[in-house]
């Protein structure tokens, strides 16, 4: 009899067990359950902005706080009343033209919150839902700051295929930007560079944008430029002409070592007729600013089509006599 007892004790303590592990859980999942629901609630954020105003530093807090009312999750309803005397600060990256200039207060800006609704609602998407800004209108105190515009100079490799061959330099629009910061650091900044571009294989012109190198201490007025460059096909051909010599004073006379060169040219595949012939001639303007008296000759009727050409031998030796 005192064993039936004993088993019968055990056996009522074990069922007590189960249905409490029962209850935590079935507690624990109404929790979670509840917790995931949407609440209607009102919050309040300090607004911390970031924007290009051309002459101000770039990032700004409120001076007001934003006041919404929408809907949350439980969580977020909760934590937002364990922090309640905590202000949270949400950051935006807002346009330029949203602000306006407080009249009769320098460096003050304000903005109308139905502009920037989306931004809002971004920047809370996993948390909040906005309905209604009780806030209409932000004030921001912007920093003045010092600016140049500086050009920029694009850093990069353009190779082609074979019998391709770029005809202007790799261009970058704007070719200039506007900086700001400090004066002690804005006036020693002549210029601004681009990451490296390097392209390999290319046979037609092309185009992108591309970043542009942080600068320490320094914003830039835009984070990227445009880049373009042409590309054409190619013939090489070669010719020797006669070497001549032209705004000789009168009763001078240059002659020129050796006076016959040999002229290497590329031009467009369909661009030059088989007539063509390279007319290479010496100033004697710069013959006459030589010390040496020796002068780097050009060639004058490259045209359009003509996208580079070489000149050997250089330098040529020119010996002037009177006649």
């Amino acid at each position: 009899m005192p064993v039936f007892k004993s088993e019968r004790w055990k056996t009522l303590k074990s069922d007590w067990y189960i249905l409490l592990i029962a209850l935590v859980l079935s507690l624990f999942v109404w929790v979670l359950y509840d917790m995931s629901l949407g609440y209607d609630t009102y919050v309040q954020y300090s607004v911390e902005v970031t924007s290009s105003l051309a002459g101000y530093d770039e990032k700004a807090v409120s001076n007001e706080l934003l006041v919404l009312q929408g809907k949350g999750d439980g969580y977020y309803v909760l934590l937002k009343k364990l922090r309640r005397g905590k202000v949270e600060k949400i950051r935006l990256d807002v346009d330029p033209s949203f602000f306006h200039p407080v009249e009769g207060v320098p460096d003050r800006f304000f903005l109308w919150t139905e502009d920037i609704e989306m931004e809002v609602a971004q920047a809370l998407s996993e948390k909040f839902e906005p309905a209604f800004f009780d806030t209409r209108q932000l004030t921001f105190d912007f920093t003045p700051r010092s600016f140049k515009t500086v050009p920029v100079d694009i850093k990069s490799n353009v190779s082609c295929k074979s019998q391709y061959m770029l005809t202007s330099e790799v261009k970058v629009s704007p070719d200039s930007v506007r900086i700001y910061g400090r004066t002690e650091d804005v006036q020693f900044i002549d210029a601004v560079q681009t990451k490296f571009l390097s392209l390999s294989g290319v046979d037609r012109s092309g185009s992108g944008s591309i970043e542009l190198e942080p600068v320490r201490g320094v914003r830039l007025e835009m984070k990227r430029v445009n880049y373009s460059f042409t590309v054409a096909r190619y013939v090489e051909k070669s010719a020797v002409v006669d070497v001549e010599v032209t705004n000789v004073p009168r009763g001078r006379q240059i002659m020129v070592l050796p006076s016959r060169v040999n002229v290497v040219y590329r031009t467009a595949f369909t661009g030059v007729d088989d007539g063509f012939e390279p007319k290479v001639v010496v100033d004697y303007k710069d013959y006459a600013e030589s010390r040496s008296g020796k002068v780097i000759p050009r060639m004058v009727n490259a045209g359009d089509n003509i996208f580079s050409y070489e000149i050997s031998p250089l330098p040529l030796e020119c010996i002037m006599t009177d006649r």
